[in-house]
């Protein structure tokens, strides 16, 4: 059966197998593929006429999309990006970003929200602007402007809510930057909703595809398909929702939560027990043959667990206990590490992680997201972060330049440290 599941797992592997990924140690599943390409994809858009005449432009915050925000500064046109997390904005303008004045660096510090306040600002729902064009990332798309996305719907609800507001209108266009293989000759029409969001150009490295008829968009937000949980989660939402409320209008909501987020958690923990009721089946089968009195040795013993013993390598990296890494060593990109072992499973060398720094009074309730971006804005840039929130500590692992000692390369790190604090709120 064909399903928007088994087309995602489809397009993945395809980019997998094709290997189209600029970062392969990083899987593509389950996530809007970057690859490849995407910086000729942004500058064919950009020669587009349609491009040149959109003024005020919105981009998701896909990796994939990051080109086509840098050409949307370049242009010198008016940058939308999504508000910060957890925030109850609409979007954020992008302030003070030129490229002539500007490196590249910077000028991606900005558009991830990363530069300094005067760089962005919030928009609430009084005071938004209208969109002439919005580019949003995809997993597979048809050349009649069928878009399917990674599968949680947010990028569905937020066209939802921009027409809701009338940011987005009928002459706004909706356009996605994705790779050639990524594009299908058609996609079942059973499988798409009132609420998923239709294409109106798909732009690849090689060519433009302009969508001749277009297909129905989202009239706004439908509410009785969302629960209460949703609108905690965008809190936008909740906003909207008070709002139209206080006017007099009644809004009824989903009753019992079924989004997907849901579905993910409930299908992890069926598999979980499974696993657990088929170990536990097989115990006891292996009982229930010996219990009938079967030959000894006529069936094939059950082995038992192997493990492998860690041998003790020499590092430089001070202060880390088996205990400690045990809750799993993260990569600053958010990956866990697959550990040390003999390299064929993702294992790292220990000689990119020359040095190590930790950092101690880590709030219980802290998340290394938070952590993370407050390194960023530092320009601070672990190669791996050891994790040990709930004893309040962590560890920074960074690689050292050639031509360094231990001693200046950990005083440059201590200096852009300096002062290191983080509120948890």
């Amino acid at each position: 059966e064909v399903t928007k599941r088994s087309i995602r797992l489809e397009t993945w592997q395809k980019i997998k197998d094709q290997k189209l990924t600029p970062l392969r140690r990083f899987s593509v599943f389950n996530k809007i593929p970057n690859y490849i390409g995407a910086e000729k994809a942004a500058e064919l858009l950009a020669e587009t006429e349609e491009f040149k005449k959109a003024n005020s432009i919105k981009v998701n915050i896909d990796l994939a999309q990051e080109p086509v925000k840098l050409e949307v500064v370049k242009a010198k046109k008016t940058l939308f990006v999504p508000p910060a997390q957890k925030s109850s904005n609409v979007y954020a303008k992008i302030k003070n970003c030129n490229p002539d004045e500007q490196d590249l660096a910077t000028q991606k510090k900005i558009i991830k929200l990363q530069g300094e306040e005067d760089t962005f600002q919030e928009i609430d729902m009084h005071g938004i602007e209208k969109l002439d064009m919005v580019v949003v990332g995809s997993c597979a798309v048809s050349r009649q402007g069928h878009r399917i996305g990674k599968g949680n719907g947010y990028v569905d609800l937020d066209i939802g809510i921009l027409t809701h507001l009338g940011v987005i209108t009928k002459d706004t266009l909706i356009v996605t930057t994705v790779h050639d293989v990524q594009v299908y000759d058609t996609l079942p029409e059973n499988l798409f909703q009132t609420y998923d969001l239709s294409l109106d150009l798909i732009v690849t490295p090689t060519e433009v595809i302009r969508v001749s008829k277009r297909l129905p968009r989202p009239a706004g937000i439908e509410w009785k398909l969302l629960s209460s949980r949703r609108l905690e989660i965008v809190p936008v939402l909740k906003c909207i929702k008070e709002f139209e409320e206080k006017s007099g209008k009644e809004i009824e909501l989903k009753a019992e939560d079924t989004d997907v987020e849901s579905y993910q958690q409930k299908s992890r923990q069926n598999k979980r027990s499974f696993r657990r009721n088929q170990s536990g089946q097989r115990r006891e089968k292996t009982d229930g043959e010996a219990a009938e009195g079967g030959k000894p040795g006529g069936g094939r013993p059950q082995r038992k667990n192997r493990y492998r013993r860690n041998t003790r390598r020499s590092t430089n990296n001070t202060g880390e206990s088996a205990a400690e890494k045990s809750e799993g060593e993260e990569k600053a990109g958010g990956e866990k590490d697959a550990g040390d072992g003999d390299g064929k499973k993702g294992g790292r060398d220990r000689l990119e992680r020359d040095l190590c720094i930790r950092v101690t009074n880590i709030a219980r309730s802290m998340r290394i997201k938070e952590l993370k971006q407050e390194l960023r804005t530092r320009d601070c840039n672990p190669n791996f972060i050891t994790w040990n929130g709930y004893h309040g500590k962590c560890y920074l692992h960074f690689p050292k330049k050639p031509d360094q000692s231990d001693d200046d390369a950990g005083a440059e790190l201590l200096k852009q440290l300096e002062d290191l604090t983080l509120t948890v709120t």
